[in-house]
Order: C-alpha cells, then structure tokens, then sequence
C-alpha cells in the first residue's frame, strides 16, 4: 500500500520537473514567437487603450469582445470620422471611406438605421450598399428623419431616409414568410 502512494506523487514531481526543463530551454524560442496570454490577460491593456466616452454617435457594425463589460469597436465604412474618432483609417473594402479605428469600453450605442429591421428594402450594389426600406408602418421610428404617407394606403407611413451600410435585417422571420404570415 505504501509503495502506490509513494509511486504517484514522484511520477508527477518528474513529468513538472520534465516539462520546466523543456520551458527552460525553450525561452528564446518563445521570446522570438511570442506569449500566449489566457483570453483574461491582456484586456487589462485593451482596456487602457479603449476611450473613455463613445467615439462614435451610432453604430451599424460593432465588433465587441464577449467580456463583461464588452470592449467595442464601430467597423462602419464612413466619409468622414466623427471628432471625437482619435484614430481615423481607410476603409480597407473603399478607400475613398474611413473607420475609427478606436475601442470602447461598454455598450457599443444605438444602430444608426433609421429603422430596426426591413422587409421590403431597396439597396444599391455597392460593397456596403446604401439601402432605403420600402415598409408601410403605422408609425415611423423615431430615428427617421422624415417619414411620409404611402402613396398606396395614406394612413400608413413611409421612412424614405437612406443609410450607408449592412444589409438590413428582415422583420418578418422567414419561416412564417414561408408560411403565408406576414
């Protein structure tokens, strides 16, 4: 019985013995490729170099880490940044188009569609498009700047106001399109 217990602890003191001596004599090659930090490492400086207010007013494309709270950046292909943007480049797709290259600490902001979602819209093809949304609504949202009565049913309402950017999501869920839903 002694024997077993005094064999396991001693097996694993050889293989951490073993496996620092392999990192011992692998430093240099670690210096020259780099370390690899756990996802935790390292947001501390991502952190550090995100803004401390919202560079930007609205987003359509952010890309957030899954942390809590979420370090984002706003991928909208823009004319100009806005002031606020300290760190302003080329779009890579349009290089007539630029993207604040900053991150921040938080929730990325309000979408700047003027609508949430569209089932009717008309894009360009353009790489991003510029799209409008044809959808009769009782009410326009309030991020529509100019919203009129359909030319079809008057009592119903139209945001005629165009964005540059993703194609936007459809409201209605395919599957009950599929169904004969609306």
């Amino acid at each position: 019985m002694k024997m077993k217990r005094c064999i396991v602890p001693s097996i694993l003191l050889m293989f951490s013995l073993e496996a620092a001596l392999l990192v011992a004599g692998r430093t240099s090659a670690a210096d020259e490729v780099g370390a690899i930090l756990l996802p935790s490492q390292g947001q501390e400086e991502a952190a550090m170099a995100a803004a401390k207010k919202r560079p930007w007013k609205c987003c359509d494309q952010a890309v957030c880490t899954r942390s809590i709270p979420p370090i984002c950046s706003c991928m909208d292909q823009v004319f100009d940044c806005p002031s606020t943007c300290k760190s302003c480049g080329p779009s890579m797709a349009d290089p007539s188009r630029h993207v604040c290259q900053d991150r921040y600490v938080g929730d990325p902001g309000p979408i700047c569609r003027p609508w949430e979602c569209c089932d009717s819209p008309t894009c360009t093809r353009s790489n991003p498009p510029t799209c409008r949304c044809g959808d009769e609504v009782d009410k326009c949202a309030p991020t529509c700047k100019t919203c009129l009565p359909s030319r079809s049913r008057p009592s119903r309402r139209v945001c005629i106001d165009s964005y540059f950017g993703p194609f936007p999501p459809a409201c209605t869920p395919s599957e009950a399109v599929a169904a004969g839903g609306s």
